[in-house]
């Protein structure tokens, strides 16, 4: 029995650091994504649409809450919107270019997934996935978007903007 005893502690000796360190190791670390955005046109690719002239994004990000305004200027015609995604997973609705959205968004590491449902002006489904990411020096976001259309296919878009002081 004393020996089993002495077995068990060298055991636990033995293998509680490595568990206990195996537990402190930090999850990716999530960024946040507040501030005001402006797009860079040169580094900003729209693939078959038309590029704006302006986009600027104020995001304000508590996590699990993350709030979009998006400012957009397209031949001198300016447009707005707002949305607000939960960034847990839970079920968001929202109302974008008019149609009714169903996202749900999550992180897939450093990298918030944003997973959109709609329809076009037809009444076809639209799935939009939309990756933000965010510079190592916090300076630059990315969002790069993967659209399928039941009747156009697919085709990716990316949206780089800088921080604005």
């Amino acid at each position: 029995m004393k020996r089993k005893l002495v077995y068990l502690a060298l055991l636990v000796a033995g293998f509680g650091p490595i568990l206990s360190s195996a537990q402190a190791v930090p999850s990716p670390l999530r960024p946040n994504f507040s501030g005001r955005w402006r797009m860079v046109k040169d580094k900003s690719n729209f693939a078959t649409f038309h590029m704006p002239d302006m986009i600027i994004q104020q995001i304000d990000h508590h996590d699990p809450t993350l709030n979009i305004h998006t400012v957009e200027t397209v031949a001198n015609k300016t447009n707005s919107n707002d949305v607000s995604y939960f960034t847990d997973g839970k079920e968001s609705e929202n109302v974008i270019s008019g149609r009714d959205a169903s996202s749900k968004a999550f992180w897939d590491g450093p990298a918030l997934m944003i997973r959109t449902e709609t329809k076009d002006s037809r009444g076809e489904n639209i799935t939009m996935e939309d990756r933000y990411e965010l510079s190592a020096d916090k300076k630059m976001l990315t969002e790069t978007s993967h659209i399928t259309t039941a009747l156009g296919g697919d085709l990716t878009m990316k949206l780089v903007c800088q921080r604005e002081r």
